[in-house]
């Protein structure tokens, strides 16, 4: 397809290295803070 054509190789570098780091400890810690980040989001504003 045309669309093939227009993916970069930086496009195609991320997701080959988000499939492969998706068991990695960075991965994981980086979705845990991001959880703790929505959590803390979500208390400060029942606060409110």
């Amino acid at each position: 397809m045309a669309l093939r054509e227009y993916r970069t190789d930086a496009a195609v570098a991320a997701n080959e290295t988000g499939a492969a780091q998706a068991g990695s400890p960075v991965y994981w810690v980086c979705l845990a803070l991001l959880l703790a980040t929505v959590a803390l989001a979500a208390r400060i504003a029942s606060l409110w």
